[in-house]
């Protein structure tokens, strides 16, 4: 339970001093950062006026925080380097599994709200998704090749290995920029979506929830040995499945406002039931299935922060909300932070001030990177790509 309390203490410090990152673009180096602060404040703001003027969307304002916590974990469990330094143990890194499976299921979730009324049709789906997803993953994936051929420790990687890790096809435990294992079962489920659009613009991302689970069924049924088909049928992909469940839960016409508010209770409950799971899950049954045992609190927890939304308990502080809307630069580019971060943790000798100092300032490190990463790269980007494409 130690390692319990140092990563809610370590989680806590680090949240905090990211938020402070924050106010540092405004106050410390205004000159600088503040068109950076300035031009995506003013894109979050449209993105409300938006969700406003359309009642059928709605910024869910508790899944940004649970997409940034989401985030900070997998940050931290690509520290376990670290953590074993300071002899946090095997179970702090194991807890920190749990964000990859929150990431997906509420990946699966949005995917729902998205298309789940009035739909989109497959080309302008897979377009959206491509133009969010391709451009700046090719760009860290290259970046990752290059960095790796460069530094020692890693071999060289080939270039088939770096074609195979563009076209997303897995051909070992892990692609070159190593965190992108997810992205690949993302881009399947989105293509997945985009064949049952075909077929139906308004049920399709339900029958997509309902296949993933067949081929994964299948996969478990008759194990493939091939890389590719190891991943694309890997159990993982039932989390979206399970977002996708939640949203067709809370969205029916059936559940009105009084529901909501009358299950403010329940749904605090189905929180802390979920986040005790977590917690406990590697000192008392640490060989469930990942599935249940992660997948399912993962579910939990989204679907009581979203009852607490709909009754009127939401988050909508501008700092989080902003932050959240960069997990997927912090998703990227963690990976080249974190390496720095092992490296001088190795060099610290006998030291755990080192270390300890390590595990809270690195996602500092990584969502600065991150916003400047997000509001020069990624948010220009995708928006002249959009322009251009529509």
């Amino acid at each position: 339970m130690m390692a319990v309390a140092l990563y809610g203490v370590i989680g806590l410090a680090a949240f905090v001093a990211s938020m402070l990152t924050l106010y540092a673009y405004r106050f410390a180096v205004t000159g600088l950062v503040q068109p950076v602060k300035t031009r995506v404040t003013a894109e979050y703001h449209n993105t409300i006026s938006r969700s406003a003027l359309n009642g059928t969307r709605q910024f869910w304002n508790n899944i940004q925080l649970l997409r940034l916590l989401a985030a900070f974990a997998i940050v931290y469990v690509h520290l376990e380097p670290v953590f074993n330094a300071v002899n946090a143990g095997a179970e702090v890194v194991e807890t920190l599994r749990f964000g990859t499976d929150l990431f997906l299921v509420v990946a699966g979730f949005l995917s729902a709200h998205v298309l789940g009324r009035s739909g989109k049709p497959a080309g302008v789906y897979l377009r959206d998704r491509a133009i969010r997803i391709l451009p700046l993953y090719f760009i860290f994936t290259m970046l990752a090749f290059a960095a790796k051929n460069v530094a020692s420790g890693y071999g060289s990687l080939t270039v088939r290995e770096l074609v195979m890790s563009l076209a997303f096809i897995p051909y070992g435990p892990y692609p070159i920029l190593h965190p992108t294992w997810t992205l690949v079962v993302i881009v399947e489920f989105s293509l997945i979506i985009a064949a049952f659009q075909l077929l139906s613009v308004r049920n399709g991302v339900y029958l997509a929830a309902a296949f993933v689970v067949l081929i994964t069924s299948l996969g478990w049924l008759f194990p493939p040995d091939n890389p590719a088909l190891v991943a694309y049928t890997n159990p993982i992909l039932i989390d979206f499945a399970l977002g996708v469940v939640v949203y067709r839960l809370v969205s029916g016409e059936k559940f009105g406002t009084s529901n909501f508010q009358a299950a403010t209770s329940p749904a605090l409950a189905m929180i802390v039931i979920s986040v005790s799971a977590v917690l406990l899950r590697p000192y008392l049954w640490p060989a469930l299935p990942r599935l249940v045992g992660l997948g399912v609190p993962a579910t939990g927890l989204l679907f009581g922060a979203v009852l607490l939304e709909r009754a009127g308990w939401s988050l909508t502080w501008l700092p989080a909300n902003f932050i959240a809307k960069c997990t997927y630069s912090i998703y990227l580019c963690h990976q080249f932070v974190n390496g720095v971060s092992e490296k001088i943790s190795t060099h610290a000798g006998a030291s755990s001030y080192v270390p300890v100092a390590i595990l809270v300032l690195t996602p500092v490190v990584v969502t600065t990177v991150s916003i400047g990463v997000f509001a020069f790269v990624e948010a220009p980007m995708t928006r002249y790509l959009s322009g251009r494409t529509a």
